[in-house]
């Protein structure tokens, strides 16, 4: 069915996209966060309600990239857009459905005010080392390990009970070789990865999707050996996701 989204949406909150050259082929638009305050990891109620502000102007509405995975919280307020049933597709090597406090969201609990949405139907997560015992986690979530066998991506399609999905890439799933995140890392390989996606993108109408799971880094890292390989390796990794991504879009709506 493909996907339904118009151009990219970089979000700075970190300056991490500056370098990422290769992104800026894409038609694209910028909307700065840098300015709000206590958005860092946690984000307060005041600032949560600007970013959504600074959101509802963008004019693409197709692939969003947030950032660092700190600012993950950011795909809750996407998914609130959503108008029609549907099923979050969840890659990433947490859950990120801890049970919040009423005052702030985080990154490992905005799955869990997700749930709220009265058109979400589901949540697949796809991608942490094990099932997470010590959560108690809603009957709505699946948590899909990762498992690198041919019929995986398969189970993965067979678990979604809607025609319409989100889909939301935390780079961290990946393994090193493919990308450098700030959090923990799993074991997928990028190719498999896309290869989900592709899956998803061919039998599932696609809503939306986001990506995040940036390296994080100051000014006076850009020549630091380490940080240029992470931002090489997140930029290969991101651009193949978009090139997936419009790859099945319809062709009006596809990169020239």
């Amino acid at each position: 069915m493909g996907f339904q989204g118009n151009g990219v949406t970089m979000l700075n909150f970190d300056g991490t996209y500056r370098p990422q050259k290769r992104l800026f082929r894409f038609p694209h638009e910028w909307i700065d966060l840098s300015d709000v305050p206590e958005t860092n990891l946690y984000c307060s109620g005041e600032a949560l309600a600007e970013i959504e502000r600074r959101l509802r102007r963008r004019r693409m509405r197709g692939a969003v990239l947030i950032g660092n995975g700190n600012f993950h919280y950011v795909s809750y307020l996407l998914i609130k857009e959503m108008k029609e049933p549907f099923t979050l597709v969840l890659f990433d090597h947490h859950t990120d459905a801890e049970g919040g406090s009423d005052r702030l969201i985080s990154c490992g609990s905005w799955v869990a005010y997700a749930l709220g949405h009265p058109q979400l139907q589901k949540v697949i997560i796809v991608g942490p080392s094990c099932s997470p015992s010590h959560l108690r986690l809603s009957p709505k979530i699946t948590v899909l390990p990762f498992d690198d066998h041919d019929e995986w991506p398969t189970a993965l399609l067979n678990a979604i009970p809607t025609g319409s999905v989100y889909i939301s890439i935390d780079k961290d799933a990946l393994r090193r070789e493919d990308a450098v995140t700030n959090w923990d890392q799993g074991m997928m390989p990028l190719s498999r990865l896309l290869a989900c996606l592709r899956l998803l993108l061919f039998y599932k109408k696609v809503l939306g999707v986001d990506i995040c799971g940036e390296y994080p880094q100051a000014a006076v890292d850009v020549f630091h050996p380490f940080c240029r390989e992470a931002q090489q390796k997140n930029e290969r990794a991101n651009t193949a996701i978009l090139e997936t991504c419009f790859q099945y879009a319809a062709p009006h709506l596809r990169p020239a």
